[in-house]
């Protein structure tokens, strides 16, 4: 009975210490805010904690734990929760960041994560593990999904709060544009120009390449401090962007057209 004991005793000892958690909170995600069906971007840096050293990390995930009106939901990088805790999934691995041990990202999108329309998701939290569960960090902080309210236009951006140090996605729906050269445009380019608190240009305007991002969808991107620097005493308030491309005259040669320009204000910036 006392050897039966003992063994139980250690069962069990080993099982909590499976258990224990590795207290983690230093991740960032871009853009900062987000809604469900925008590819977001997590980023660890795991140096001094019990997951340091790991040249493989996955990440468990799940939605709307504890959101009142909401189904919980396993992301798909959990695979079987009840079976393959113990193997995560190739979808689940996280790509190291190269010549910066310890540091990793995971890239996702809520509404492919979790197989849910976006009214269908509050929020989400992860945790990062071995493949084999061997270590796991402490469940993440809850991470709410800006509320999806998308007008259609034939030019946007994401972020829609666009800040001075986050990727600006700029889009050019074609199939929502309403002039015969918008509709025919073959796009090419997008032209950037930044404005600072004085209403002049912070520099020359950029001109950035475009690339097909779907079925008459094209896009580009930018990061405004990264791509100019304000002057002394100077701060950035707003940019103006437009596509630019050819389209072809009655002689079947090309001539250089551009949508309307769109002005944005730098959320953090005023």
């Amino acid at each position: 009975m006392k050897k039966l004991l003992i063994f139980s005793l250690l069962l069990l000892g080993s099982r909590l210490a499976m258990a224990q958690c590795i207290p983690f909170e230093n991740f960032s995600i871009n853009p900062a805010t987000f809604s469900a069906e925008d590819e977001i971007t997590i980023s660890f840096d795991f140096t001094g904690t019990g997951m340091a050293g790991e040249a493989e990390l996955y990440i468990w995930t799940w939605a709307n734990k504890g959101a009142s009106g909401f189904s919980e939901k396993n992301g798909i990088t959990n695979a079987n929760p009840s079976v393959d805790w113990g193997n995560s999934p190739a979808i689940a691995k996280m790509t190291p960041v190269n010549g910066a041990p310890n540091k990793f990202t995971y890239k996702l999108t809520g509404t492919t994560l979790f197989e849910l329309t976006p009214g269908g998701l509050k929020h989400f939290q992860f945790l990062v593990k071995t493949k084999n569960g061997s270590k796991q960090t402490c469940d993440s902080k809850v991470n709410a999904f800006d509320p999806l309210v998308f007008v259609p236009s034939m030019l946007r951006l994401f972020p829609a709060r666009v800040g001075q140090n986050d990727v600006v996605s700029l889009y050019f729906h074609q199939d929502l544009a309403t002039t015969i050269d918008e509709q025919r445009m073959e796009p090419v380019s997008v032209t950037v120009e930044v404005f600072d608190n004085t209403n002049t240009s912070a520099g020359q305007p950029l001109t950035l390449p475009v690339k097909n991002a779907g079925t008459k969808l094209w896009k580009a991107f930018f990061v405004p401090t990264r791509s100019y620097t304000p002057g002394a005493g100077k701060k950035f308030t707003r940019f103006t962007y437009k596509f630019n491309g050819t389209v072809r005259d009655a002689n079947n040669q090309p001539v250089n057209v551009s949508t309307a320009a769109v002005e944005v204000t730098l959320a953090d910036m005023k």
